[in-house]
């Protein structure tokens, strides 16, 4: 019997930054066809990894699928508060933070620090059981830099603009000794699909 399993996420990142996008890549809908979101969605996908097939037929691996549920949440400032909901109702094994180079750095850094701020809260609102419940977590969080056409998918220049935020991830990892750390760089419209298949094998390789 093969036995799926779940990668449950929450997207963050501030409005713009093709949260959205990357969900409509993953169910294979068109991601050039979005709205702003105003409310969170939950959006689900049962896939094979691409990576199946490198395992042996004796293995549960090669036939096992794996269902990804993704809860997309707005990235206006006024909404945000939308993340702490989010991450309290859905109990998800991690957050993919994703980040526009063609944006403001310290627009983004806020967006960043707030997804730090509410993953906390949404473990308990007193801080020092947050902080308590923190250290024992292992969880997974997942910085994706999109939009890699617009600095014509330059890997050094994206290196330089995830150092922005460098500060902000250090306390993550300070606050979340046990999460797996994970990082990206594609162009959700432009990216093969391999290149969205390898975040999704990432997060598996982080929580299995």
């Amino acid at each position: 019997m093969v036995l799926d399993r779940d990668i449950r996420l929450t997207i963050l990142g501030n409005t713009g930054v093709g949260k959205t996008s990357l969900i409509k890549r993953m169910k294979g809908d068109d991601p050039t066809v979005t709205e702003k979101s105003m409310e969170i969605n939950v959006e689900k996908k049962k896939i094979s990894l691409l990576s199946a097939v490198k395992h042996s037929k004796l293995s549960l691996e090669r036939y096992r699928k794996y269902n990804v549920i993704a809860v997309d949440t707005p990235g206006d400032f006024k909404l945000r508060r939308k993340w702490r909901e989010a991450m309290r109702k859905y109990k998800t094994d991690g957050m993919l933070f994703m980040l526009d180079p063609s944006q403001p750095i310290e627009t983004q850094r806020v967006a960043m620090e707030d997804s730090f701020n509410y993953f906390l809260d949404s473990l308990s609102l007193d801080p020092d059981k947050a902080d308590k419940k923190a250290r024992q977590k292992k969880t997974l969080f997942f910085f994706v830099v999109n939009k890699m056409d617009t600095i014509d998918y330059n890997l050094e220049q994206a290196n330089r603009f995830l150092s922005n935020f460098s500060m902000v991830i250090d306390d993550y990892k300070m606050t979340f000794p046990f999460a797996a750390f994970e990082q990206a760089f594609i162009s959700v419209l432009e990216s093969p699909y391999e290149e969205i298949n390898e975040i999704f094998e990432k997060c598996k390789e982080a929580l299995y």
